[in-house]
């Protein structure tokens, strides 16, 4: 049980703040799966500050089963973080936490001094966590990466104690720098030294694909825990996986194709139900689903030409019906 702020987490594997990605659909799947805490798609302060919250019913869907959550915001002037944070309180008052991104690496949201651009101004950072932590009613955690060009294990180590003392009460920790994007390899000697220089509790993040990668990062850096990003498309078994490797020592075995083909069925049946898109832009959304789960099937290339050709459920569904008649 990890405690971060005043609030008690049951587990310490999280489900990341997949934006585009981590909709209602795919939480319930994960949760289904073992994924005992999510976070919401990343929200962008400045459209919550203009919006009122308008445009993002989709995004802050209630659901009983999908509980406990928390919230990442992105920004990088504090008083529109704060306005922003607030429309978003406003909107669910059951987020047990509030995380500012402090690791995107994209590039449109670098040019806006947003994301893992606030290692390179720290202090745009700590005025960010300073403001929401001292108004706000819930825990403010921190989602960075181990640096901004370079792996500078000092400034890492200052940044992450000055985020502690600024009232951060939880880190989630990429161990990649903002210039290798989302490839090269995972620095656990970073994430061990900002886990050995902070009280709160440090979160990993980086390359958690299966079981063994999020037992060897716990080992390695001695964190608290694992949040899981990409590794979950197409595979919300990784979590119950991640928890009987690490509560057991047990590695559950892979799905077979047609436990596959029925947990995409039902993720397609939730994201009809729930998805707030025009049907155009639903089946869309759909296929990139299917994509995710076809991933490491035989004939995959194939799959995703004919997926892309896919206009609507009815032929999506007919797909996974032929393949279902395939031996595992």
């Amino acid at each position: 049980m990890l405690k971060i702020g005043s609030k008690k987490i049951n587990t310490n594997i999280f489900l990341a703040p997949l934006s585009g990605c981590a909709d209602l659909s795919f939480r319930l799947i994960a949760r289904e799966h073992g994924a005992e805490f999510c976070f919401y798609e990343m929200f962008d302060s400045n459209s919550l500050a203009r919006n009122s919250g308008t445009k993002f019913k989709d995004m802050i869907q209630k659901h009983p089963k999908d509980l406990p959550i928390a919230a990442q915001i992105l920004g990088s002037d504090s008083e529109i973080m704060l306005k922003g944070a607030k429309t978003l309180l406003e909107l669910n008052n059951h987020i047990s936490f509030l995380d500012i991104n402090a690791a995107c690496p994209i590039r449109k949201v670098i040019k806006k001094k947003s994301g893992a651009y606030l290692l390179k101004e720290p202090e745009l950072l700590y005025r960010i966590i300073d403001k929401l932590s001292s108004t706000l009613p819930l825990p403010i955690t921190v989602k960075m990466r181990v640096g901004y060009q370079i792996i500078d294990i000092k400034n890492i180590i200052d940044i992450a104690k000055n985020c502690e003392q600024n009232g951060a009460k939880a880190l989630f920790v990429h161990g990649r720098t903002k210039s290798q994007l989302y490839s090269g390899k995972v620095d656990y000697n970073s994430i061990k030294a900002i886990k050995d220089n902070v009280k709160i509790p440090v979160i990993a993040s980086g390359n958690i694909f299966s079981p063994q990668q999020a037992k060897q990062t716990i080992e390695a850096t001695g964190c608290n825990g694992v949040i899981v990003a990409r590794g979950a498309f197409g595979n919300p078994w990784i979590f119950n996986q991640i928890k009987c490797l690490l509560e057991k020592g047990i590695i559950l075995p892979d799905p077979t194709l047609k436990e596959k083909l029925a947990v995409l069925i039902k993720h397609l049946q939730y994201l009809e139900k729930y998805k707030m898109l025009a049907p155009k832009n639903r089946i869309g959304f759909a296929r990139k689903v299917a994509i995710w789960y076809f991933k490491n099937f035989k004939n995959a290339a194939v799959l995703r030409g004919g997926v892309g050709k896919i206009q609507s459920f009815e032929e999506l569904y007919k797909l996974i019906d032929s393949l279902l008649l395939l031996p595992d």
